[in-house]
């Protein structure tokens, strides 16, 4: 069992007479006091020695948890880095996106506003075609309506009787009044005062009397 301080300081040496010690029991003292410093520096050496492997091996660690927190904090950089990146990205994707629709929905609210410009316009259009061809219909229509009117009255009239008699004869017209007055002649009456007008012959052409029904017939 090594010695403890107090009993290295308590030793007492056995005395040969009243002041010497005996040197057997001084050189065992000592033997063992030698025997256990030696164990304590050799323990301490080790533990040195264990200390220093523990120190290496600390270093190590702290050498590595440097290098970890480096990477930590490179990794953190480039993860908010990243993430910058990527909130600028989504931004910017977000801002294209908006404008993109915003363009969109005006393009179509201004396609709409035209198509709806350029059907009231051609409704409009179609809206005067129809009412000028009604008026169109209905001129036309009064003006046939006077036409057969005016028909009407000319056949009731005798002035239509006058005026085919006023008619200029035609070559085929003569030719057959001429076969008709080789057969059998025909009173050709004086003609009135408007007849006797040399120009007025001139711009009429000989005048016809039919001799009766069966040549008008014939001549037909």
């Amino acid at each position: 069992m090594a010695l403890t301080p107090d009993e290295i300081l308590n030793h007492e040496f056995t005395k040969k007479g009243s002041k010497a010690y005996i040197a057997t029991d001084v050189d065992a003292f000592l033997d063992q006091i030698n025997g256990d410093y030696e164990a304590l520096i050799a323990e301490r050496d080790e533990l040195k020695h264990q200390n220093e492997l523990a120190q290496v091996k600390i270093e190590e660690l702290e050498s590595k948890r440097d290098q970890v927190n480096q990477s930590i904090f490179v990794a953190q950089e480039a993860a908010d880095r990243l993430k910058q990146d990527a909130d600028v990205e989504v931004k910017k994707q977000l801002t294209h996106a908006q404008e993109s629709a915003t363009k969109i929905i005006n393009d179509a609210r201004a396609k709409a506003d035209a198509d709806a410009v350029r059907l009231a316009q051609e409704n409009a259009d179609l809206t005067n075609e129809q009412n000028q061809l009604r008026t169109e219909v209905e001129d036309f229509k009064n003006s046939f309506l006077q036409l057969l009117e005016s028909q009407r009255k000319l056949l009731e009239s005798d002035e239509l009787a006058e005026a085919v008699h006023r008619l200029p004869m035609g070559q085929v017209t003569a030719h057959r009044i001429g076969e008709i007055a080789k057969a059998e002649p025909v009173a050709i009456p004086e003609p009135d005062e408007e007849q006797k007008d040399p120009e007025s012959s001139e711009k009429q052409g000989p005048l016809v009397v039919f001799p009766g029904s069966e040549q008008n017939e014939d001549d037909k």
